[in-house]
C-alpha cells in the first residue's frame, strides 16, 4: 500500500521538523514548505492526501492558502495548525474549508497524528 502523502506548511522550522519526524515514523510521506506561496505552489503541482497548514506564515498566510485552494478547486483536506485560538479565526478557517483545527500549544504531536489518521480514515 502506498503511504499517504502530507504537505506540512509551517514556518517554525522546529515545529515543521517535529511534525515531519512524527508523521514519517507513523508511516506517512511528508513534504515541508515554510511559507504560504510555497504551500499553494506545492498543492497545485502535487496531489497530496492531506495538508497541515499554519495560519501565520511569511509571504502569504494560511487564510490566503485556504482561499486559493478553494478557488483552484483543490479538494485536499486541510487541518489547520495554529497558535491563533480566537473563535473568529477558527470559524474563518472552517468557512474557507479547513476540516479540522488545532492550537499548537494545546496539542501534542501524538494528538496531531491521531487527527491526521482520523482525517485520512486510516
Amino acid at each position: 500500500m502506498t503511504p499517504k502523502s502530507i504537505l506540512i506548511a509551517e514556518d517554525e522550522k522546529s515545529m515543521a521538523n517535529a511534525l515531519d519526524l512524527k508523521l514519517r515514523s507513523a508511516g506517512f510521506e511528508t513534504t515541508l514548505v515554510y511559507d504560504g506561496e510555497a504551500a499553494v505552489a506545492s498543492a497545485r503541482s502535487n496531489p497530496f492526501d492531506l495538508i497541515i497548514l499554519d495560519l501565520v506564515m511569511p509571504k502569504k498566510d494560511g487564510f490566503f492558502v485556504l482561499a486559493e485552494l478553494k478557488k483552484l478547486k483543490i479538494a485536499t483536506p486541510v487541518i489547520v495548525s495554529s497558535n491563533l485560538s480566537q473563535e473568529e479565526d477558527i470559524k474563518r478557517a472552517r468557512e474557507l474549508g479547513a476540516r479540522d483545527y488545532f492550537v499548537k500549544s494545546d496539542t501534542t504531536l501524538a494528538q496531531v497524528v491521531e487527527k491526521v489518521k482520523q482525517a485520512l480514515g486510516t
